[in-house]
């Protein structure tokens, strides 16, 4: 038997190379405007969250806690943005408004660089791992590219990895 489209749904923005993922019955995609949240039998529209830009490489989802409840994870421009799944509106109590600023902490002596979460992060726990784009140019001439991690109930810095060593680290003196 030849398979046939069962539906197909149109965010209206071309652009979108993420996977969807689906959890409990819902599927959750990224396009260049937001999140959707779909029936996945029929695609059906369940709620849209408007971000621009979002990260086309797609999002990551934690499970929540028994007081919070599960939260999708995405790239939006130089902010990890964190909704709740059950609304799709910001997460309450995570970061300022649902947002943490990815900028902070890695400009070094720069006044501003490109900086954006344009791959999904990572979920490990209740720690949410993020990575950047920091521009195709020399690293000295960017912002910092560390890998860091979130609490993903508060949005609080837990840890960071420096992939170039600061001054007084072991291997900035190779820099």
């Amino acid at each position: 038997e030849h398979l046939k489209v069962a539906w197909m749904f149109r965010t209206g923005k071309a652009g979108s190379e993420g996977v969807p993922i689906v959890v409990d019955g819902v599927m959750y995609l990224t396009a260049p405007d937001g999140v959707y949240a779909l029936v996945p039998e029929t695609g059906e529209l369940l709620w849209k969250h408007d971000a621009t830009p979002t990260a086309l490489r797609g999002l990551a989802y934690w499970k929540g806690t028994g007081r919070l409840h599960s939260r999708l994870f995405a790239g939006n421009g130089h902010f990890l943005l964190a909704l709740d799944v059950t609304t799709g509106k910001p997460a309450a109590g995570f970061g300022n408004e649902g947002r943490v600023d990815l900028k902070a902490g890695v400009l070094g002596d720069l006044k501003d660089g490109r900086y954006a979460l344009e791959s999904p992060p990572a979920v490990f726990g209740d720690i949410v791992i993020t990575g950047c784009s920091n521009g195709e140019g020399s690293p000295s001439a960017g912002a910092y590219g560390d890998i860091r991690g979130w609490d993903a109930k508060t949005g609080r810095l837990v840890w960071t990895f420096h992939t170039v060593p600061r001054p007084g680290e072991a291997g900035s003196e190779t820099w």
